[in-house]
């Protein structure tokens, strides 16, 4: 219990909220979708984010104009871009896939992260990680199997949303050599309403068919589980809480079935285990290497 209160664990119940608020989010989305067009979604959520990053601007010690300034502007727009098209490839996946089924293709995005990071940030990945990597590639294979269920279109859709995730992931980790945080975030609001909000009004319903209810609640738990995990990372070392971010695993199974009356079959169980057995493995192993690069190579 003590070890738990350490400083380093602080950040640990902040990350298990985010799981949970990301996987209820994932079921507003699912429900959503099924009569609202992704693009009216994301463009509820972008604007919702875009006004939470102004506040936060202005109400900030480095103040809105700071906010706006980056070292690469580029790159922040790139990012913007891929993080648009990863939720919108997200949120059309959960109209043909399960819950449990998207979030354990999503799980596979640590490991895409790892081989992008180890070929273009010079990033050194030792054998037991690339023995990780396959692992996760295997435990995938056995889900999007042709005799399973998420065989087909949905799957790759998911597939390309994990990949896009992935590749956001890297672009963050270069562009924080150089803006802050809040930057970031702005500029992630920013680009997302800049791309969402022409084909968001195009695609909108009558005003009293929105179910504002279920989109007040996913932009609410979007924000507040991005909130949980820039907290989690100010109290914690990423790496201390890496492994609890599969929890969002666990919490997809309960919700999936309590509201859509789903489980996910065999094959799913199983390579959930596999992936989420490999990634916690390659983060052991990278912990491992930070305290000592020679066990990398050992």
């Amino acid at each position: 219990m003590n070890e738990f209160k350490a400083p380093r664990n602080l950040g640990v119940p902040f990350a298990i909220l985010a799981t949970v608020l990301f996987a209820s989010m994932d079921a507003m989305s699912k429900a959503l979708v099924a009569d609202h067009s992704v693009w009216f979604i994301l463009m509820g959520r972008y604007w919702f984010h875009l006004a939470v990053a102004i506040i936060w601007a202005m109400l900030s010690r480095q103040g809105f104009r700071a906010a706006m300034t980056t070292a690469r502007p580029m790159m922040q727009v790139a990012r913007g871009c891929l993080l648009v098209g990863e939720i919108a490839l997200i949120v059309y996946a959960y109209s043909m896939l399960g819950l449990a089924e998207v979030t354990t293709i999503i799980m596979v995005s640590p490991l895409i992260v790892t081989a992008l990071a180890a070929a273009f940030l010079g990033e050194h990945v030792g054998w037991h990680r690339i023995g990780a990597m396959l692992a996760g590639m295997l435990g995938l294979a056995i889900i999007m199997q042709p005799s399973g269920n998420i065989w087909g279109i949905g799957g790759l859709v998911a597939l390309a949303a994990t990949t896009t995730f992935a590749v956001y992931q890297l672009f963050t980790r270069m562009v924080s050599r150089h803006d802050s945080t809040l930057t970031s975030f702005f500029y992630a609001g920013l680009i997302g309403v800049a791309l969402t909000t022409w084909p968001g009004l195009k695609t909108a319903p009558l005003l009293s068919e929105i179910d504002w209810l279920l989109l007040a609640g996913i932009c609410l738990f979007s924000i507040g589980a991005h909130f949980s995990v820039m907290h989690a990372l100010s109290l914690t070392q990423a790496s201390s809480i890496q492994p609890f971010m599969y929890l969002q695993i666990v919490w997809s199974i309960p919700i999936g079935f309590l509201v859509f009356g789903t489980l996910p079959i065999w094959s799913t169980i199983l390579g959930a285990v596999i992936i989420v057995a490999a990634g916690l493995y390659a983060i052991h192993r990278g912990r491992r290497t930070i305290a000592d690069p020679r066990r990398e190579v050992a």
